[in-house]
């Protein structure tokens, strides 16, 4: 009876967390999160792709809530890339589709390394639709070329916006029929210069702004939503983009549309040897002055993304440190951290803390529909073998002094998950 009465007594004092936590607490219906089969997270530094020629490119769902023995978790192969930017997977809010960008194609099975990574690697230029209605059992439906290279995509209720590297394709726009088939397709005057490409876009929360990234010139700036009997007919540049920072590229909006984040990881995809940073624009939505920088602040080194909490306190980076770096290197496979933030009234981003956690190019991170937990993906472990990706998970403490706290368990999907998505 002694032991019983202690063993309870831990519990309740929460010193047994690995005990009294069996599930995964994830307050969603689901998540959705796409796995790159095609190269290894080291290949980022060093252009070996260390490949398993026999795997291949999936999407993975996640139904909620999960348990042990159940058929909670799903997957269909899909092409997908990592080497895309923040943004190569867009779910409608209600679920029901995924809209998976292949801005690359999977080399020759003959291909082991590539001397320019982003150069060499094939060009892809499809964007891909998933039937996700059953999580347990999601469906690849078909694909269709929407430019050579596309770079990001961001979706509002059933209208797509895409940027891809193709002349004249620059921005593209999809209103997406309910079965996912494009019901109007237009190709935009993205208005910007031929030397550059936007490697992000952003709809604003009213639908009326879409925000851009500019990769060479290094700047962020805002389109202005031009529609005729409630359908976009097309869009044009308010005021002048703003310069921000040495390496732009993945945007959010503020909860309520005041303010636009904006991390720069200071390099390539982790080739940063110092810290990266967040900006926060204020961007001038009638143009009646000049977009500006309202400030910055150090995130963690080569940081992935990032996710604001649905009531807009709290953002949350998401680092791969030097944890990319080969595995023949001392220090391989360590480094990654989460990075949380708070969010005051006009934007401002004060530090909490960093956590560091295991893991290998940690590269999206999401909150639930309450932010009481965010979701974290991981391409790879330092595990010898095939190896897996895996999706982990930490409770949210909010409030003044708010905090993260790692759950002892995680889902793992496929090797090379990169980019994740939530259905609240």
């Amino acid at each position: 009876m002694k032991k019983v009465a202690m063993f309870a007594g831990l519990v309740a004092m929460g010193s047994l967390p690995a005990l009294a936590q069996s599930t995964v607490n994830f307050n969603a219906k689901g998540l959705v999160v796409i796995s790159d089969a095609d190269m290894s997270a080291s290949a980022y530094v060093d252009g070996k792709l260390l490949r398993d020629n026999a795997a291949k490119d999936q999407l993975t769902t996640i139904k909620f809530p999960l348990l042990r023995g159940t058929t909670g978790v799903g997957s269909t192969l899909i092409s997908n890339s990592a080497l895309g930017y923040g943004k190569s997977i867009a779910v409608p809010t209600v679920g029901g589709l995924a809209y998976v960008l292949e801005s690359r194609l999977r080399p020759e099975d003959g291909v082991a390394e590539f001397k320019d990574l982003n150069g060499e690697f094939p060009a892809g230029e499809k964007l891909y639709v998933v039937d996700i209605i059953n999580m347990a059992g999601p469906k690849a439906k078909f694909g269709f070329p929407v430019g050579k290279k596309p770079t990001s995509i961001d979706i509002n209720k059933n209208e797509l916006i895409i940027s891809t590297t193709e002349k004249g394709k620059e921005l593209v726009f999809i209103e997406a029929a309910a079965d996912g088939k494009p019901a109007r397709f237009l190709n935009l005057p993205a208005g910007i210069d031929s030397t550059s490409k936007i490697n992000d876009l952003s709809w604003h929360p009213s639908g009326d702004f879409i925000a851009f990234t500019l990769d060479n010139a290094n700047e962020v700036g805002l389109y202005k939503v031009i529609r005729e009997a409630g359908k976009l007919k097309n869009v044009e540049i308010v005021g002048k983009p703003v310069k921000v920072g040495v390496d732009p590229s993945f945007g959010r909006f503020s909860a309520d549309g005041k303010h636009y984040f904006v991390l720069d990881a200071k390099g390539e995809k982790g080739k940063a040897s110092g810290e990266g940073e967040v900006f926060v624009v204020d961007f001038s939505m009638d143009g009646s002055i000049e977009h500006k920088v309202a400030s910055q602040v150090a995130t963690g080194a080569n940081p992935g993304s990032f996710a604001v909490s649905p009531d807009g306190t709290l953002l949350v980076t998401v680092n791969s440190g030097k944890s990319t770096s080969p595995w023949t290197e001392a220090g391989a496979g360590t480094g990654s951290s989460l990075t949380l933030f708070k969010v005051a009234a006009d934007g401002a981003l004060t530090k909490v803390a960093n956590y560091p956690f295991e893991g290998i190019a940690p590269q999206s991170v999401v909150f639930d529909k309450d932010g009481s937990n965010i979701a974290v993906s991981v391409m790879e472990y330092l595990e010898y073998g095939n190896g897996n990706g895996g999706v982990e998970f930490w409770t949210v403490t909010k409030g003044e002094t708010p905090a993260l706290a790692k759950q002892p368990v995680k889902v793992s999907v496929a090797k090379g998950a990169h980019n994740l998505r939530v259905i609240p």
